[in-house]
């Protein structure tokens, strides 16, 4: 169960920004040239995103072999090179740089060229960062107007969520898997909304809106209800519910504390 929950996040958020991205190109082309011409310009963007993206992907796994662990530089080397490729894409197709930062990071983080645990303090820390930055400046972006307009149907949502759609998933994709009740009902349970949604929802609402589209203006107060009471329902049920289902693992009597 808890290699499920792990792992979840691994394939799951960047298939997720995958789609997003797929599905916003597509939109925002059939915005601009209508509906007869936006396909070929659509698939052009998913081709520049992807080739761009392998290639980034690429520059990092050199920059890794050329570049010596433990230090800072190579950290803010493989920052620089995201940066550059997503202006890039953008520059050659509007909106294809966010598929090819989502490229570049799922192969960083499945591929085992990259799983370099000398580096992964300082790339750590540089997420913590850029994450907290996002949230600071999504939530200096939310008036408190539009969020109270969006707040029962967020809140719905986040019920259908909660009480509908992750169970329901949860017992479609783990059964004949061998996890007992308890074990399927906790993670049905555990599915809280993060990071992926915050960004993608920051860059999409913005662009949308820009476009004239209807509703996109609503996107980000909603996503941003949605990951706050999820996150805080599930941060504060998730060890009652794991005692309440016999879930919880016996600690492990010769694991040394981190040092």
């Amino acid at each position: 169960m808890r290699r499920i929950l792990v792992w979840e996040g691994s394939p799951v958020d960047p298939i997720g920004g995958i789609l997003g991205a797929v599905v916003f190109g597509a939109v925002l082309q059939k915005a601009r040239v209508g509906s007869g011409a936006h396909v070929l310009e659509f698939a052009l963007s998913i081709g520049v995103g992807l080739a761009d993206g392998i290639v980034g992907a690429g520059l990092l796994w050199l920059l890794m072999r050329r570049l010596r662990p433990g230090e800072v530089l190579p950290s803010l080397a493989q920052l620089a090179i995201v940066i550059t490729v997503l202006a890039a894409c953008d520059i050659a197709r509007d909106d294809a740089g966010l598929l090819a930062a989502i490229i570049m990071g799922l192969a960083v983080v499945n591929l085992k060229i990259f799983d370099l645990p000398e580096r992964r303090r300082i790339s750590e820390l540089l997420v913590q960062l850029i994450i907290g930055l996002l949230f600071i400046s999504i939530s200096a972006t939310i008036t408190p107007q539009p969020v109270a307009e969006v707040a029962l149907p967020a809140l719905g949502l986040v019920a259908a969520l909660v009480l509908l759609v992750r169970p329901l998933l949860a017992y479609l994709s783990t059964r004949g898997t061998g996890l007992t009740t308890g074990e399927w009902c906790f993670i049905g349970w555990m599915d809280p909304c993060g990071i992926v949604a915050a960004a993608t929802a920051s860059t999409f609402s913005t662009q949308l809106a820009t476009q004239g589209i209807g509703g996109a203006s609503k996107i980000l107060p909603v996503t941003f209800l949605v990951i706050v009471a999820t996150a805080t329902l599930y941060g504060l049920t998730a060890t009652p519910v794991a005692r309440r289902l016999h879930v919880v693992q016996a600690p492990d009597q010769n694991a040394h504390p981190p040092g």
